[in-house]
């Protein structure tokens, strides 16, 4: 899978919050599978995958993968904190990764399909996904 099969998205944020003052729009969840592929087949040039929801980015995202410990195990588990809490479907936002390359720079792309999974799929580890 190639960056130029995903849609850009713009990140922004919702300083309130909006739990329960939004109508559901939509259902829409992460794309696990597309995920995996898109790191499968650029994991040599990036440095960092987070995910969470682009219209509320600050309050809903964390890392999923990095070049040094593959797919993070835990996340959205107070057992080992590793700064990685993360909402994975949304009935109003887009599910939405931020890539990170190793010369720095960042895109935001849109990453999702239709349903409402919330939870994290475990990918496996580095170079197994």
């Amino acid at each position: 899978m190639d960056f130029a099969d995903l849609q850009p998205i713009e990140l922004h944020h919702t300083p309130l919050g909006t739990r329960n003052q939004l109508p559901v729009q939509h259902r829409r969840q992460l794309d696990w599978a597309k995920l995996a592929r898109l790191i499968a087949d650029n994991a040599d040039v990036m440095m960092q995958v987070e995910a969470g929801l682009a219209e509320d980015w600050l309050n809903t995202h964390g890392t999923i993968w990095d070049d040094q410990h593959g797919y993070h195990r835990y996340p959205n588990d107070n057992r080992d904190f590793d700064d990685t809490v993360f909402w994975g479907a949304s009935t109003w936002a887009t599910p939405s990764i931020v890539v990170t390359f190793h010369d720095e720079r960042t895109r935001a792309f849109a990453c999702f399909r239709p349903g409402n999974d919330p939870d994290f799929h475990y990918l496996g580890t580095l170079g197994e996904a």
